[in-house]
């Protein structure tokens, strides 16, 4: 990571230290996620990619060969349950 140095006025660096306080994060943190943020809204700079996740049912349904069979596990939940 390279480093940047740069001046900034008075009044974003008080507003800077207050936000850090609050926030309990560091001014570089602050500083970048902000440059980040500006430079996807001009496009300069791709949004990042979420991960995709998912988490397991709790209980599952009863049948082990769902990926394979949907259309008849489907069909047989459909029947057995009044669905609107």
């Amino acid at each position: 990571m390279q480093q940047v140095t740069i001046e900034l006025p008075t009044t974003i660096i008080n507003a800077l230290a207050a936000y850090n306080q609050e926030h309990k994060v560091s001014s570089s943190d602050t500083v970048q996620t902000a440059i980040e943020s500006f430079l996807i809204a001009k496009g300069y700079l791709s949004k990042p990619k979420k991960s995709f996740h998912l988490s397991p049912a709790p209980q599952g349904s009863g049948y082990t060969d769902t990926s394979i069979n949907h259309d008849a596990v489907l069909a047989e939940f459909t029947l057995s349950h009044k669905l609107p």
